[in-house]
């Protein structure tokens, strides 16, 4: 909801959140595929439902935002990446906060890489931001504002002492265990109205730190927790949807024809129907289902069928 609010505690700046659409479409430029060169526009569930509400929603007090911290789970080619690096871009450059340390972390630097390269290209391609900016090969700066944007190793020992105005969290599900997170989050404490945003597709480890932000996730979304400043945005299908309907494609992927296609879909579902070591993976990487192992050697339908043994 983006309309007024007639909270004692909050209300919405439309030109906020609007000045936060506006910097995708004029300063954000796809870089690869069939959108490639064009403008960001922000498709309605990126805008209606992340954008506006993270830059729109604030704090009658002292005007700060009210979500700190988002969590969007999301399947695989829905233009995570790309989303993420405007997000990052604008955190840097458009946020009015000087001295801005933002970070992309992951569980490796190559994950963490995939946005700020992305970001880093659409610096590249927009005069205004490029004349501002100094790149380099793993960070870019802004001498004018103080501020930088890092790509992060993931070595949680070597991250004490930050001060991260913005935490891009790329791939969460992969994270080995809670270490880097807890000390990136715990780096935001000095700032005004840090933002820590984790983009992931679901996992199979009901241990790590990304199921417990999946559930804390579900907790908020569905009014069992009240956390005001968490924002969670998950898109999946349900463990007893068709996982073989468009219907069911449709409703795990916002960006079905958009940037990823029917026919694509029809393909890794059938292949996943043959070979039954693929089928936990279309569940997980496609449909955003958290599966109970990574592979499934043979179907549950089919398990079913077979004879139960009973020794003599």
């Amino acid at each position: 909801m983006t309309t007024a609010s007639t909270s004692d505690e909050f209300y919405f700046d439309e030109a906020a959140a609007q000045r936060a659409c506006d910097f995708f479409r004029l300063k954000c430029r796809h870089s690869i595929g069939p959108f490639a060169g064009k403008p960001f526009v922000l498709e309605k569930w990126q805008s209606d439902q992340l954008v506006r509400p993270i830059f729109g929603w604030k704090r009658k007090g002292d005007g700060a935002r009210k979500i700190r911290t988002v969590y969007l789970e999301v399947p695989r080619k829905n233009g995570k990446s790309t989303l993420a690096a405007g997000l990052a871009n604008y955190l840097l450059f458009a946020d009015k906060e000087l001295g801005a340390q933002v970070y992309s972390a992951a569980a490796d630097t190559d994950q963490a890489s995939i946005c700020f390269t992305e970001a880093r290209r659409m610096v590249e391609a927009d005069a205004q931001l490029f004349a501002l900016a100094k790149i380099f090969k793993k960070a870019i700066t802004v001498p004018e504002t103080n501020s930088v944007y890092k790509v992060l190793s993931a070595d949680a020992f070597t991250k004490h002492g930050l001060n991260a105005h913005g935490i891009i969290f790329d791939e969460l599900h992969a994270q080995p265990n809670r270490d880097l997170w807890d000390v990136l989050v715990t780096s935001t404490g000095s700032r005004r109205q840090p933002l820590t945003i984790a983009i992931t597709t679901a996992g199979y480890d009901r241990n790590s730190i990304c199921w417990e932000l999946h559930d804390y996730a579900i907790k908020v979304r569905d009014g069992i927790v009240e956390d005001t400043s968490f924002l969670p945005l998950i898109f999946a299908a349900d463990e007893d949807d068709d996982w073989k309907s468009p219907e069911t494609w449709k409703k795990a992927n916002p960006n079905l024809g958009v940037s990823v296609s029917l026919d694509y879909f029809e393909r890794e579902c059938k292949k996943a129907q043959n070979v039954p070591a693929y089928e936990n993976t279309f569940k997980r990487l496609h449909l955003n289902i958290w599966t109970e192992q990574d592979v499934r050697w043979m179907p549950m339908d089919l398990w079913d069928l077979c004879d139960v043994y009973a020794p003599a």
